[in-house]
């Protein structure tokens, strides 16, 4: 898996990324990747992926966020990419437990002192499994109702220190798992 850290620009994400090969056309990437950046978070409705969050019509939005864009090419299904982006947030706890942060993961989602750090979405290309995972940089901009907290708040104020940690991590993870699926034989 190929890592790519933005950093010398801010990307807005307004939800267009998840789209198959955002990687490739947008930086040359080809294959599995994890391309991170920082920039604000304004997810348009047409480009919301979670039925739930457009039958509710919610909002998803921040000033300032770290943002993983994934894509995997092996398996395309629904269940794997939900399936590991549980593990990509269970890392990024394990991640920032390092920091002294003390996280709890539910479903998908990121919280500390039951504050809202992160938002992320898995779904499917017909190519490809698509990742979006936002942590906010700073509690600002955030949907009315929703409490939320930022890595600022936390102590964590070297953003791209934590960018280059979090993204060696989840690729390094990635590729355990990868590595992990080739050494065993099938069941007789």
């Amino acid at each position: 898996m190929e890592l790519l850290i933005v950093k010398d620009k801010r990307i807005d994400y307004d939800g267009s990324a998840i789209q198959s090969h955002w990687a490739y056309r947008n930086f040359g990437i080809l294959g599995d990747s994890i391309v991170i950046f920082r920039g604000k978070c304004d997810v348009k409705v047409e480009e919301m992926i979670d039925i739930e969050d457009l039958r509710q019509s919610k909002e998803i939005k921040s000033h300032d966020m770290v943002h993983y864009i994934i894509e995997v090419f092996d398996l395309v299904n629904t269940l794997f990419a939900s399936t590991l982006q549980k593990l990509f947030i269970a890392r990024l706890c394990e991640v920032l437990g390092e920091y002294g942060v003390k996280t709890q993961r539910k479903g998908d989602d990121i919280y500390v002192n039951g504050k809202k750090l992160s938002i992320s979405i898995a779904t499917v290309s017909p190519v490809s499994v698509k990742m979006h995972i936002g942590i906010n940089v700073e509690a600002r901009g955030i949907p009315e109702g929703v409490d939320a907290i930022g890595l600022k708040e936390l102590g964590v104020t070297d953003v791209d220190e934590f960018m280059e940690k979090t993204g060696k991590a989840l690729v390094e993870e990635f590729n355990k798992v990868k590595r992990d699926s080739l050494k065993v034989r099938w069941a007789q």
